[in-house]
């Protein structure tokens, strides 16, 4: 029992922390492009444009939040100390679900893009395979340490990002023409279309609250989860809305939405040494994916372990390995889980349940900023998110956060657009949050957190 009580340790800086804040949003940007293209048309960059906004405002309360709770759990230890123990249960529950399907949605894109190198593996009967095998690589690492795993995102992230900013210097300067006369919003394309675009590229963004689930063992938190919010969503931002426009301008969006290949692949093809870069493009694209299986494995483990220490799920998820101090039982079980939905390959279902547990956190984290002003004032907030309606309550000068406010409507809106134009995940989405409340009554409710 002992064992199970040791704190996870703070052993990564700020590139560690920003590579797995950026992994999952750089790789999103390849995967979604060519289906955000086939219904927002030539207006698919001001999708990701309008997605941002809301990605945005959640990041800044996750820096906020962060910064002045910095420990393993994220939303749901936010939603705890605001809203109390089931909707905490309900975050952390939704959050699993986002988690798990993060590991085995970016295994199957990496497998992609390496079977652009080695065309073997796009066959049915070694892709599943490999997808599961480069998740169980990625198991091992997280079990030998958080470090580890975040110096191997780093190297990665760092190659994504300088052979990005390459492809993109190259297309800008040779090849970018004016398309936005193509655009007409209502008719082409219809406003319905638009939406259920940007709740596509919404899918881009997903990916911050795996920043609050390593800050408990990041060093200096209070300093460096604001700074690596910043960075990843300057970075992300400014990626997506250039790289789908230069994919709109020198490929057009009817060849990314009706094209079998990978839509980066079909731009740099596009593009002066469009052999050598549709290469360096499936190298790059496999790099960043692989970063963001990996940040799918990080936080499902930190998430569990976070439950397991508040005792909505047992306890025995808390246990960390005596040598390399990881939540080694976290991080198998729910290898299981990735692993198989990986094997199985089924993407477009991963995507849409991907959008459904995310969205539903960001909610609760935006309105966890609200509720902690009033109902906590005077915590230590090393950062703030801007944009303050100063507010008397209860005799208590209390600053309200309009931006959080903002971030909860841009994130609901966008939520009822995943419902309502995506069944699949609908159906099973619910399905896993109904199971959850099942759990909370059987299992979380009964056994409340021990006082430590």
């Amino acid at each position: 029992m002992e064992e199970s009580q040791e704190r996870l340790r703070r052993r990564i800086g700020l590139l560690g922390v920003f590579s797995f804040g950026y992994a999952d949003v750089g790789a999103g940007i390849y995967m979604t492009l060519g289906l955000v293209a086939a219904h927002a048309m030539a207006a698919a960059p001001l999708a990701f444009a309008v997605a941002s906004v809301s990605y945005i405002l959640t990041a800044l309360s996750y820096a906020e939040l962060s910064s002045s709770m910095p420990e393993a759990g994220g939303g749901m230890i936010f939603a705890e100390k605001a809203f109390g123990r089931f909707v905490a249960f309900l975050t952390g529950w939704a959050l699993l679900l986002d988690y798990v399907v993060t590991g085995s949605i970016f295994a199957m894109s990496t497998t992609g893009y390496l079977g652009h190198l080695v065309p073997v593996l796009k066959q049915e009967e070694f892709f599943g395979l490999t997808a599961s095998i480069l998740v169980l690589i990625l198991v091992v690492l997280n079990v030998i340490g958080i470090k580890e795993s975040a110096t191997f995102s780093a190297v990665l992230v760092l190659i994504d990002i300088t052979g990005l900013s390459i492809i993109l210097a190259i297309g800008y300067l040779t090849s970018f023409r004016p398309f936005f006369d193509q655009i007409k919003l209502g008719t082409a394309p219809t406003w319905d279309n638009f939406m259920y675009g940007t709740t596509v590229a919404m899918a881009s963004y997903l990916g911050i609250e795996v920043v609050s689930q390593t800050a408990g063992e990041t060093k200096r938190a209070g300093l460096n989860i604001p700074r690596a919010v910043k960075l990843v969503t300057i970075v992300v931002v400014a990626f997506s809305v250039l790289f789908s426009s230069l994919a709109v301008s020198v490929a057009g969006w009817e060849t990314l939405a009706s094209s079998e290949k990978d839509p980066a692949a079909v731009v740099v093809e596009h593009l002066p040494f469009g052999a050598l870069l549709a290469i360096w493009i499936s190298i790059i694209g496999m790099t960043v994916c692989y970063v963001a299986t990996n940040t799918g494995i990080v936080g499902v483990s930190r998430m569990a372990y976070a439950m397991g220490r508040e005792r909505m799920l047992p306890s025995v998820l808390t246990d960390l390995h005596k040598k390399f101090h990881t939540p080694y039982k976290a991080i198998l079980l729910f290898a299981v889980v990735q692993i198989a939905l990986a094997y199985a390959g089924h993407l477009g279902l991963a995507a849409d349940l991907y959008n459904f547990g995310a969205l539903l956190s960001y909610m609760v984290v935006n309105l966890s900023v609200v509720a902690l002003r009033i109902k906590d004032p005077y915590r230590y907030r090393p950062y703030m998110v801007p944009g303050n309606l100063p507010l008397k309550i209860k005799n208590r000068k209390v600053l309200i956060p309009v931006g959080a406010i903002l971030g909860f409507v841009s994130n609901l809106s966008l939520w009822l657009m995943v419902v309502a134009t995506h069944a699949e995940g609908r159906i099973v989405g619910f399905t896993w949050l109904f199971v959850g409340l099942l759990l909370y009554i059987t299992y979380a409710r009964r056994n409340p957190k021990i006082p430590e």
